[in-house]
């Protein structure tokens, strides 16, 4: 298989870059250069730092694949599609290249997003940059851990990466990604006990409540679905983010499909005959929502 890009299969580091772009104009050979250069940089800058677990990932939207990777696009690279319910938002907002770094240090990757930045120069418009981090060993800014069934080990590949399915684009990954803004002081004035019957999983061990007590607007008995006896998977590479005006969670999610994560979004937002949608939406927010593909290495390094 190709390889693929450094960021995807790597555990998540402690510190993460998220840089959303669209095209400033159309010198797309420049663009694409310049993105097809991102792997050497990271490369070069975990030397300088002395943190050989920098890592970086490119990824291109839809309405941009044409011009910087050719006609040929895959299959399921679409652009992010709004959902609306009720109150309930999930938006989509412009984005025509995502670019992800992660690693131990906040350090290295400030120092590869400045690179990567002075190298696609004015050809690019900086939509959204957020600085994620890990916090308290693994938890999202509710308390809660995140990513609790993320893939672990050589899992990680058979979930994010594309393989035989679409041979020319394999050992790329889908992306959808969303940031989301946390009610913190709402959220705070609730006891645990009704924490944790919205998450669906206790707040101290981690441990899913039972199917008798967890409720069916609970996180957990939205997002897991399960198809044919297999339960449908993604690979997060999420961080909590923030400041003291506004806090949240970045959610990245790579996966060989992009249906996974979507069904999982429709059970977050839409209601069901019952009128269950999950109630963790009315305390945090998504306040963006864009989807693209991470060519393989070889793909994003070929010559144009």
């Amino acid at each position: 298989m190709p390889q693929p890009q450094s960021a995807i299969c790597a555990e998540t580091g402690c510190f993460g870059v998220f840089l959303t772009l669209t095209l400033a104009g159309e010198d797309f050979c420049a663009v694409r250069q310049a993105l097809a250069a991102i792997p050497e940089l990271t490369s070069s800058v975990a030397g300088d730092m002395a943190e050989p677990a920098l890592v970086s990932s490119v990824a291109i939207g839809h309405a941009v694949w044409p011009h910087l990777m050719g006609a040929s696009m895959p299959a399921g690279l679409a652009p992010f599609q709004a959902l609306a319910d009720g109150p309930r938002r999930a938006p989509a907002t412009p984005a025509d290249l995502f670019i992800h770094i992660h690693s131990p240090r906040h350090d290295a990757n400030f120092a590869l997003a400045r690179r990567i930045m002075d190298r696609l120069g004015v050809h690019v418009r900086l939509v959204e940059e957020i600085h994620g981090f890990k916090h308290k060993a693994g938890r999202d800014l509710t308390g809660f851990v995140d990513g609790t069934e993320n893939p672990k080990g050589d899992d990680r590949a058979g979930v994010a990466l594309v393989g035989d399915e679409e041979p020319a684009f394999a050992g790329g990954s889908y992306i959808s990604l969303q940031r989301y803004a946390h009610q913190l002081s709402r959220w705070e004035t609730l006891a645990v006990t009704d924490q944790e019957a919205v998450i669906g999983r206790t707040k101290e061990t981690d441990e899913e409540l039972a199917d008798e007590v967890k409720p069916p607007d609970a996180h957990i008995a939205r997002v897991v679905i399960e198809e044919d006896g297999e339960e449908l998977e993604i690979l997060r590479h999420s961080l909590p983010y923030g400041a003291t005006a506004e806090a949240g969670l970045y959610f990245v999610a790579y996966g060989r499909s992009p249906a996974p994560f979507r069904k999982m979004l429709e059970r977050m937002v839409l209601c069901d005959a019952d009128g269950h949608y999950d109630r963790l939406l009315d305390f945090s927010q998504p306040m963006t929502g864009a989807a693209f593909f991470a060519p393989s290495l070889d793909l994003l390094t070929a010559p144009i």
